[in-house]
């Protein structure tokens, strides 16, 4: 028993350096494995490496791209020419005192549409009947007294021709017929003249159109001076609407006239139409009538005037609106749909279809809009030039691009949003 504990306990320290050994192979290996594998990439890299970079086969190049165009062609269109302007009356009538005294009567409402020879005022017309009455008086009196000088110059006409009475009795009584005569001529005179400061008492508008306030009261003392203003009555249909045009505008638009550019009807044929401060458009189209001879030298410019009928009184002397001259026309102007036209730094661009049939930019210079559709283009495109107008986002430049067969009949769309 002594003897098989003793070669049990003889056989465990073996059993024990066998594990160790297997445990030192293990961990010695898994390095040199790893050593091993690490090594073999890096032969394959450098084998990779030494045989030179490998190239794909390129993409076959994509179907082009249909898009729609606006085929450019000159076009003669409108030229609308719009202008601050601001409303006046077509006539401004102050009403003046024509003779002196107080005022008796106002018989208007302020602000309110009159007749003309409607009455405004009256001025206490007692004075002047009184002076009325004076001079008709004084004409009984002359003619008085030239009935007498004619029935003595009769009567000693007739004495001369009898030898009864001298001829110069005679002549006095001629000359006192003379003076009685013109005596009859100024009571007569001083009878119109009473008569007509009489119907000077009652002040009428002189036009139809819209009174303003009552510059004087009821009481108050007027004449023919720096108190004789009493109000003002405006005509307002028509009305006037002016605006004004400066100098380089004036000789550009000639300019452009003279050239064939534009196509100007006579003057007092040029229409315009009337936007309101609130933007509506007003019902009715004007017609100019007048343009100023000269320029203004504190401003440089000169005044366009045309006349707007108004008959229900909408525009009020002293509005502000806006005139937009209607019937001028341009000739060759070239526009695109605002769809095509592309902002950046740079300035606006277009892309068009070139001959090889690839999408290329075209910078280009903007006039304004029109119909709030196009843009007028001032610079860069020309007659058959084919501008795109939709896909942008997709098309880049020297992308092939075909045009859809529908191109001329498609909707622009807006510019960056592909369809």
């Amino acid at each position: 028993m002594e003897q098989e504990s003793q070669a049990t306990e003889g056989r465990k320290p073996q059993e024990g350096g066998g594990r160790s050994l297997g445990s030192h192979v293990v961990k010695k290996g898994i390095p040199a494995l790893v050593l091993v594998l690490v090594l073999a990439g890096g032969a394959v890299f450098w084998t990779l490496t030494e045989s030179g970079p490998s190239h794909e086969a390129a993409a076959p190049p994509s179907n082009p791209i249909p898009v729609s165009v606006h085929v450019v062609e000159p076009e003669t269109l409108a030229a609308p020419l719009r202008f601050l302007a601001q409303t006046e009356g077509s006539q401004v009538v102050e009403i003046r005192a024509r003779v002196a005294g107080y005022l008796q009567e106002r018989q208007f409402t302020e602000g309110q549409r009159v007749e003309k020879g409607s009455t405004l005022f009256q001025i206490d017309p007692e004075p002047f009947e009184v002076q009325l009455e004076q001079a008709q008086a004084r004409l009984s009196s002359a003619e008085a007294t030239l009935e007498r000088a004619t029935h003595q110059v009769e009567r000693y006409r007739r004495a001369v021709e009898s030898s009864a009475g001298t001829s110069n009795e005679l002549e006095d009584w001629q000359t006192q017929k003379s003076v009685a005569t013109a005596e009859v001529q100024r009571a007569k005179a001083e009878i119109d003249a009473a008569q007509l400061e009489l119907g000077y008492t009652t002040i009428q508008s002189p036009i139809t159109g819209v009174v303003g306030r009552s510059l004087r009261d009821v009481g108050s003392y007027v004449d023919a001076g720096q108190n004789g203003l009493l109000a003002v009555v405006q005509q307002i249909d028509p009305i006037y609407v002016q605006y004004s045009v400066t100098e380089s505008e004036m000789l550009r638009f000639q300019r452009q006239e003279a050239e064939g550019v534009l196509i100007v009807p006579e003057l007092t044929e040029i229409e315009f139409s009337v936007t309101l401060a609130d933007g509506s458009v007003y019902a009715h189209t004007g017609h100019i009538n007048y343009l100023d001879v000269e320029v203004d030298q504190t401003t440089g410019t000169s005044v366009v005037r045309g006349e707007v009928p108004n008959p229900d009184g909408l525009l009020k002397p002293g509005q502000f609106v806006y005139a937009t001259v209607t019937n001028i026309q341009r000739v060759g102007v070239i526009r695109v749909p605002q769809a095509a036209v592309q902002m950046s730094t740079r300035g606006a661009s277009v892309m068009v279809v070139s001959d090889d049939g690839t999408a290329q930019p075209r910078p280009v210079e903007l006039g304004e809009w029109d119909d709030n559709v196009h843009w007028v283009i001032q610079r860069g495109l020309e007659p058959g030039d084919k501008v795109i107008t939709d896909r942008l986002m997709m098309v880049r430049p020297g992308t092939a691009v075909t045009i859809a067969p529908e191109s001329e009949s498609q909707p622009a769309q807006p510019a960056g949003e592909p369809s």
